[in-house]
């Protein structure tokens, strides 16, 4: 795993691209966004209340000038529970639009929620981004929260593991627990 990965290459048609990271990574997933965005629509459902207009607009400058209609492409979306995710999804034409899912895990992580019920809902939602993804890019974004992962996160993550094509998993590099010298 190459922990320096800045970038990451526009999802394809026929594959899902998982994104495995902690949050530092949104700026990354907003030049992917972009890419798509400066190419045609683009669907965005937010999990995690992460969308980062800011970086998406200043990395749509440096590319050009037509700014507002390049975002007017994206459609954003942001799902606050696991029930609107799955609503969300199933409502998504099938008409070759890429899909990128920020933060999916999030609203899962609703302890309120039984969690059998959580692992159908994503399973659900996942049998649908895979039925998306045979006639368009679909990216997915899954943080992570800890260095620690628990067995919940664990048991979360390991579907999305096994329906990705291309998966890039970083992590957050450790700190030093000491002061280092100067000199």
């Amino acid at each position: 795993m190459d922990r320096h990965i800045t970038t990451f290459p526009v999802p394809l048609t026929g594959k899902i691209s998982l994104v495995v990271a902690p949050r530092a990574v949104v700026g990354s997933l907003m030049t992917m966004l972009a890419t798509l965005a400066l190419r045609g629509q683009v669907t965005v459902i937010d999990g995690g209340n992460c969308f980062d207009a800011y970086t998406l607009a200043r990395t749509l400058r440096a590319h050009t000038h037509q700014i507002e209609a390049a975002l007017k492409r994206v459609w954003l979306s942001r799902a606050f529970t696991c029930y609107q995710v799955l609503a969300m999804l199933a409502e998504l034409p099938v008409d070759g639009t890429p899909v990128i899912v920020l933060d999916l895990l999030s609203t899962f992580l609703d302890e309120s929620v039984n969690l059998n019920k959580r692992l159908r809902l994503l399973d659900s939602s996942l049998n649908l981004l895979r039925r998306i993804s045979q006639g368009a890019p679909v990216a997915i974004w899954a943080r992570t929260r800890t260095s620690t992962i628990t067995s919940e996160d664990q048991r979360l993550l390991l579907p999305l593991l096994e329906i990705a094509h291309d998966i890039w998993e970083l992590q957050t590099p450790e700190t030093p627990t000491h002061q280092l010298p100067l000199f």
